[in-house]
C-alpha cells in the first residue's frame, strides 16, 4: 500500500462531497433535506466545493490516494466561518438553523477548524487520520493559527480516539434538541488541540 497525500483538485469534488456527507453521519442529510428539490446532499456539496472562491471549496481539502483512488479526505478552514451567516439563512429553513444554533455558535477563536475528515472503511487503523491531522497542524502553523479545532459526534468513539491520540481534548458538549431527527442522541463535542 502506497498512500499519497495531495491537495484536492476540482475533478475530485464529487468524491470529496460523498466523503463529507459520510463523515457527517446523518447531520447534513437532516439539514439539507428538501432544500433543493431533485438534488442529493452530495450534489449540493459538490456544487459548493466547485466554487473556487468559497472558504469551503475543494481548495480547503487534502485527499489521500491509493493507486489513484481517493480513499480519504480532510477539509479545514478558519473557525471564523463556523457560524450561521446570511447565506445559510437564505438557504436553510429557520427552524433547522435554530436547532443547530448552539452547534454553530461553538468555536475556538484563532483556530483552524477541521470541518470534515473521512477515511474509507477499508483503510482505517492504518495511520491515515493521524497523517491528515499532521497536515492540518502544518497548515494551521503556516497560517498563524494557535490551535486546531473540530466538532465530533459524541457517540463516534473511534474518531475521538484518533483525535485524543493526536492531542485533542474536549472543551464543550453540545446537546442536540429532541426534534433533531438524526441517528445520534448523545450530542456533539467541541475539541481543541494546541499546535
Amino acid at each position: 500500500m502506497d498512500i499519497k497525500y495531495r491537495d484536492a483538485k476540482k475533478e475530485d469534488c464529487s468524491k470529496v462531497a460523498d466523503y463529507i456527507n459520510s463523515a457527517s453521519d446523518g447531520v447534513l442529510d437532516y439539514l439539507f433535506k428538501d432544500t433543493v428539490p431533485g438534488m442529493t446532499v452530495a450534489q449540493i456539496l459538490t456544487y459548493n466545493l466547485e466554487n473556487e472562491n468559497g472558504y469551503d471549496s475543494y481548495k480547503s481539502v487534502i485527499v489521500a490516494e491509493d493507486n489513484l483512488d481517493i480513499i480519504g479526505m480532510i477539509q479545514s478552514y478558519s473557525s471564523v466561518y463556523h457560524k450561521i451567516d446570511e447565506e445559510m439563512r437564505s438557504f436553510f429553513p429557520e427552524e433547522k438553523l435554530e436547532q443547530f444554533k448552539e452547534f454553530y455558535e461553538s468555536r475556538i477563536d484563532n483556530s483552524l477548524l477541521i470541518n470534515a475528515m473521512f477515511v474509507h472503511k477499508d483503510y482505517r487503523c492504518k495511520g491515515i487520520g493521524t497523517k491528515f491531522i499532521s497536515h492540518a497542524k502544518e497548515k494551521a502553523k503556516s497560517l498563524g493559527f494557535d490551535n486546531l479545532s473540530l466538532l465530533v459526534l459524541a457517540d463516534n468513539l473511534n474518531a475521538q480516539k484518533v483525535y485524543q491520540s493526536n492531542g485533542f481534548r474536549t472543551v464543550k458538549e453540545i446537546k442536540l434538541k429532541n426534534s433533531v431527527s438524526i441517528n445520534h442522541t448523545d450530542g456533539i463535542y467541541l475539541m481543541v488541540c494546541d499546535i
